[in-house]
């Protein structure tokens, strides 16, 4: 069955109250942690799924008791890591001079803080390198605190999905060039999570292939035909 609540810990005490079960009689999965703001903002509920666990034989309920139950902590660490790193962000952006709010979504394995201000060209950056500096710090930030691999996204102003529609049409664009000039192309230094929107979006164009050269922070992705054994010099 499905609970809902305003946090993970709300909803899997909503089940555990309507089954009248104990944690350690239930199995708990975390199908969304919801999505939950800062500042007084939240927007959707956490939903879990509980089902009743088979009756174990002597042996294997003296193992269980020996076990911790570790579902609900490892829920109510990673809800305290996010929170830490949503306020870290507030006072990095206000050291910045930067008035804004911030409203964090968690879907499976990513987490999303978007920031609301009035002050966008300062915090997105020319071609988005502030907001991905600071997307690099809250990742660094997060990886050292939890132990669950969470990927982070920080957005404003619906940046994210501005910059993926130009990188797509950038990525077709040097496409075309790539084939009509016979000549590898070669990109502009990028993050690597915009340099998978590039190889994602010529996939399946037969008529080139891409791949990623270079190291950290100057590694960019590389656009050539598909018959490359002809190439003219770059």
């Amino acid at each position: 069955m499905k609970f809902w609540g305003k946090t993970t810990q709300n909803a899997i005490r909503a089940g555990l109250e309507e089954l009248h079960k104990t944690q350690e009689q239930v199995n708990i999965k975390v199908i969304s942690e919801g999505r939950r703001g800062f500042f007084g903002l939240g927007k959707r509920k956490a939903e879990v799924e509980i089902t009743l666990k088979r009756p174990a034989t002597k042996k294997q309920a003296s193992a269980d008791q020996k076990r911790p139950t570790s579902t609900q902590q490892k829920v109510e660490d990673l809800e305290k890591y996010l929170h830490e790193l949503g306020y870290y962000l507030a006072d990095i952006t206000q050291k910045m001079g930067i008035k804004t709010t911030i409203d964090v979504e968690v879907e499976r394995r990513v987490v999303t803080y978007n920031f609301e201000t009035k002050q966008e060209g300062s915090l997105i950056g020319r071609h988005g390198k502030t907001l991905n500096a600071l997307q690099l710090l809250a990742q660094d930030y997060l990886d050292r605190k939890s132990k669950r691999k969470m990927q982070v996204i920080l957005d404003a102003a619906g940046y994210r999905e501005r910059r993926k529609e130009t990188l797509q049409f950038l990525a077709h664009k040097v496409a075309r060039d790539a084939i009509t000039q016979h000549r590898r192309q070669q990109l502009d230094p990028m993050p690597s999570f915009e340099r998978k929107i590039i190889h994602s979006a010529l996939a399946k164009n037969s008529e080139v292939k891409t791949y990623s050269s270079g190291n950290e922070p100057r590694r960019l992705v590389v656009v050539e035909p598909a018959d490359a054994g002809k190439l003219r010099k770059n």
